[in-house]
């Protein structure tokens, strides 16, 4: 009984320790991708995925891309660390306009796994409860089979939103339904998000 207590334990500061790393190297790819995006956006390379899944990269400043806006499916931003990916921001919306707004942010550390996420939706509801709400699905990986993941919903003034409060207590429903609507990550690497997003080819 003794020897499955100091197991359990052991397993609990195995568990506890790796949460710990986990976060500390997620706060560190954020923080390098924040400064990067803040200060050094030339850095960060622009992509965009066409229906047949190729990839190919564009320039910002230069608008003359040979291929119809129509047939484009996906845009990516990505940040190098040591010549390795640490940072994929991907939007089903290529110009970043629209009423609803919906992107993902994935961190991995220089050896590809995943490290966490962030996924946004973004919609207008235009009521007491706020003229519009900013989803934010954080997740975390801690090795388990399902990734952790914390809900959080702001309102235009980037002030949380509590759904159970009177003002949005009937828009509840729809925010928690719009929140389970995102696609599910399924990957734990970098080489499980290229073949989840079914890109023929990146470099």
């Amino acid at each position: 009984m003794k020897n499955l207590i100091t197991f359990i334990l052991f397993i609990n500061y195995v568990l506890v320790f790796s949460q710990k790393n986990i976060n500390e190297e997620l706060a560190e790819a954020e923080n390098f991708a924040n400064k990067i995006i803040e200060n050094n956006p030339d850095k960060i390379l622009h992509y965009y995925k066409l229906n047949n899944g190729i990839l190919k990269r564009y320039y910002p400043d230069n608008d003359n891309y040979e291929d119809d806006d129509s047939e484009i499916m996906m845009s990516y931003r990505i940040i190098k660390k040591n010549d390795k990916i640490i940072y994929i921001s991907k939007s089903n919306s290529f110009w970043g306009m629209g009423d609803w707004n919906s992107s993902q942010d994935f961190y991995f550390d220089e050896k590809g796994v995943l490290l966490g996420a962030i996924k946004k939706e973004d919609w207008f509801l235009e009521n007491k409860c706020a003229r519009q709400i900013r989803y934010r699905g954080i997740y975390r990986n801690y090795g388990n089979p399902k990734l952790h993941r914390v809900d959080k919903f702001y309102n235009e003034n980037d002030k949380e939103i509590d759904l159970d409060s009177p003002n949005c207590k009937k828009s509840k429903k729809e925010a928690l339904e719009n929140a389970e609507r995102t696609d599910k990550i399924t990957f734990r690497n970098l080489e499980g998000f290229m073949k989840t997003e079914k890109i023929k080819y990146y470099k």
